[in-house]
């Protein structure tokens, strides 16, 4: 997942979740690691080092491109 993509995901998350978007991607590498995929997993572990980074920097509104 490009990182890009990532961080819309994770913004998008962020909207539609607020403070619990963490836990939601935390509940899908738990359903990920279960089902054994590990594409998926990593792509779930990539948007939740975004939505960590958006928090720590603020940035959470969507930037234009």
């Amino acid at each position: 997942m490009k990182e890009f993509e990532a961080k819309q995901t994770a913004r998008n998350l962020m909207d539609v979740h607020g403070l619990r978007a963490q836990a939601v991607v935390q509940e899908r590498i738990a359903e990920s690691r279960l089902q054994g995929d590990r594409s998926a997993m990593e792509r779930w572990e990539n948007i939740q080092a975004a939505i960590a980074e958006l928090r720590r920097t603020g940035r959470h509104e969507i930037a234009a491109v």
